[in-house]
């Protein structure tokens, strides 16, 4: 640095002498009064004013010190009385995730030390609505100045990339996103994506985990005992599934089959195929169709149908409430073997309760509208004592109600068409149906004494009925 710039007023050392000295970056100003001699005045405030004007003094000053200064009487000191002001160059725009954007999946570790390698964090879900990113726009900076009255100007910010790619929504100034379906996040170098289908490429084991998707999966190997996979879409399956728990909101597709030893549990809120179950536990609330089903229990609300060269229910419990179709039942070595068509004592359970709290909700709505009533009266003959807060959470409760009431009303005659129409439910069997086969028709049971081909049994009045296949 070179010398800082000195002016020199009024004199010698010793005598009244004003110094004011400029920093090299003009950033700031030191004043320095000599003390007077004896037969001089002090210093006024105007006089250090003037120099400060004169040495190219012009912002920043601070004047209540410069007082003090001259009033002190502080001499032979050097105080600095004037300072500029830095400039700040603006920030860069960024952005703010609301998502891991860099996932690594690993295992975590539960409370008791032990290593959890089921529920690794594969994918980031979101939900319809849900906030994704937040970007802050690049500011301008701030102004500075020296104390020679320069303007300083700063170095704008600069902006990042509009986020592209598919699956959200942007607020009307640009700045937010959001998820515009349910599903998974992908992101990469401003590439943002939404996608409700799940790939996984291989088997889904202890290296995988775990899965909790709000949209498809797609699943191109195997699933291994132990790990459970839950969506809120469809479910595809390629491999072998083994003993483990799938859950879906919609269908459930396993190209290779099932065999469970018993274990994990098969759900859908809709259809359920596979090449065949063995030793499985499945539920649909459609239909479940199969190869051959080996020692399963078995319910679905729709159909039970088994095609195929294998086509053969043998051993378990099979329930298909809607009715049953299958090339066989049963084996030649008279294994037990139950088919169970027709509303179920669950169904019929399920019915009555949703009627019993149809009734209940009736009442509570019924016990609202008297107290609202009253509450009317009130408004219209005393207004002043009408409670305006009461009046407005009744109000609320009632609404809340309702909905709930509809809500009921939609299951009730869910299940009463279920049920209704679950009369009509049969089992054909267009191949052989064994001995040691069971069929259970609401209360009704029929068991073969010898094997029959190609029949269709249903009931009829309060009696089991065989007739031949085609009728």
């Amino acid at each position: 640095m070179g010398t800082p710039e000195l002016f020199d007023e009024m004199g010698q050392l010793n005598k009244k002498d004003i110094q004011v000295i400029i920093a090299d970056d003009n950033m700031s100003a030191t004043l320095f009064l000599s003390e007077p001699a004896k037969e001089e005045d002090p210093y006024t405030y105007e006089e250090v004013m003037r120099a400060l004007s004169n040495a190219g003094v012009k912002m920043g000053l601070d004047d209540a010190r410069i007082h003090h200064m001259v009033e002190e009487q502080i001499y032979n000191t050097a105080v600095v009385v004037a300072q500029g002001k830095m400039v700040q160059d603006g920030a860069d725009g960024y952005y703010e995730f609301e998502f891991e954007t860099d996932l690594k999946a690993k295992p975590s570790v539960r409370e008791d030390g032990s290593v959890d390698y089921y529920n690794m964090k594969l994918y980031e879900k979101v939900s319809e609505g849900d906030k994704l990113a937040q970007y802050y726009p690049p500011t301008k900076g701030v102004f500075g100045f020296d104390v020679k009255g320069k303007l300083l100007a700063p170095k704008a910010g600069k902006p990042k990339s509009n986020l592209r790619g598919k699956g959200f929504t942007v607020s009307e100034d640009g700045n937010t996103y959001y998820a515009a379906i349910d599903g998974k996040v992908e992101y990469c170098n401003y590439d943002l994506r939404i996608v409700n289908v799940l790939d996984i490429s291989g088997d889904v084991d202890l290296n995988i985990g775990n899965i909790d998707f709000n949209g498809d999966v797609n699943i191109t190997g195997n699933v291994i005992t132990g790990v459970t996979i839950r969506a809120m879409g469809s479910i595809y399956i390629g491999g072998y599934v083994e003993g483990a728990v799938i859950k879906s909101n919609k269908d459930i597709v396993l190209n290779k089959g099932v065999n469970a030893n018993g274990i994990g549990q098969i759900e859908a809120k809709g259809n359920i195929s596979a090449r065949f179950f063995e030793n499985a536990i499945v539920y649909a609330e459609g239909d479940v169709n199969a190869g051959y089903i080996l020692s399963s229990k078995i319910m679905a609300l729709g159909k039970v149908i088994v095609q195929g060269s294998r086509g053969t229910i043998h051993g378990g419990d099979v329930t298909g409430v809607m009715g049953i179709e299958t090339s066989n039942a049963g084996n030649a070595s008279y294994a037990p073997t139950n088919l169970r068509i027709g509303a179920t004592k669950k169904l019929r359970m399920d019915y009555a309760n949703i009627i019993v709290q149809l009734k209940d909700i009736d009442s509570q709505i019924e016990m609202y509208e008297s107290a609202l009533k009253k509450l009317t009266m009130v408004r219209d003959v005393k207004p002043e004592a009408f409670d305006s807060v009461s009046y407005t959470k009744i109000c609320q409760s009632k609404i809340i109600k309702s909905a709930e009431k509809a809500k009921c009303e939609q299951e009730s005659k869910r299940l009463y068409d279920l049920i209704k129409e679950s009369g009509k439910a049969v089992v054909k069997v267009d191949s052989k149906i064994f001995p040691g086969a069971r069929i259970y028709i609401e209360a009704k049971v029929y068991e073969p004494a010898d094997t029959l081909v190609h029949v269709l049994v249903r009931k009829v009045n309060d009696s089991i009925v065989v007739r031949d296949y085609e009728e």
